[in-house]
C-alpha cells in the first residue's frame, strides 16, 4: 500500500499502513491528516498511523462482511478459497478484529463433500439438539484429518 499525504508520496510500500495479515491488499492511501516530513521517509505521527491502520482494517473486514452478506457463493469460490489463509492468520494475530473476521472462516466438516465448507455458525445451526459438544481435528489437509488416529 502506498502512503500520500495531500497528493505528495510520502512511502511506495508502506509496511505500517496495514496489520501483516492483510499484506496480500494492493492500493493507495492519500491522507490530509497526515504531516509531510522532510525526509518522507517515515511518517512522523505514530499515533496518527495507527488510528489510520485501525479505520482501514475496520473498512476492509466491513467489505468482506458485506461481500459475504451480497454473495455468499461468490465469496467463497474466488475470495476464500484463495485468501482463506490470511483471514485465519488474522483471527490469530489480530485481536481487535477477531470476532468479526471468526465470523467470515469456513470449515470442511465429515457431513460435507469433499469441497464443501460451511461456516460454524451454520454447522451450530444444523447440530441436532441432543448434541452438546464440537469435536475437531486440525490437518493440513481433509486426507489427514481422515487419517488421523484421533478421528
Amino acid at each position: 500500500v502506498s502512503l500520500y499525504s495531500r497528493k505528495v508520496l510520502i512511502e511506495s510500500k508502506s509496511v505500517d499502513i496495514l496489520p501483516d495479515w492483510l499484506r496480500f491488499v494492493k492500493g493507495v492511501v492519500d491522507s490530509e491528516d497526515l504531516p509531510l516530513s522532510i525526509s518522507r521517509e517515515k511518517p512522523q505521527d505514530s499515533a496518527l498511523v495507527s488510528k489510520l491502520r485501525r479505520a482501514l482494517t475496520r473498512k476492509f473486514v466491513s467489505h468482506l462482511i458485506k461481500m459475504r452478506k451480497d454473495d455468499k457463493d461468490a465469496f467463497i469460490n474466488e475470495f476464500y478459497k484463495e485468501y482463506a489463509v490470511f483471514l485465519k492468520e488474522g483471527v490469530c494475530q489480530d485481536f481487535e478484529f477477531q470476532s468479526q473476521l471468526s465470523k467470515l472462516l469456513h470449515f470442511e466438516t465429515s457431513k460435507t463433500n469433499d469441497k464443501d465448507i460451511i461456516s460454524f455458525d451454520d454447522y451450530i445451526a444444523k447440530m441436532r439438539p441432543e448434541q452438546k459438544d464440537i469435536y475437531y481435528v486440525v490437518a493440513p489437509t481433509r486426507s489427514a484429518a481422515l487419517a488421523s488416529p484421533w478421528r
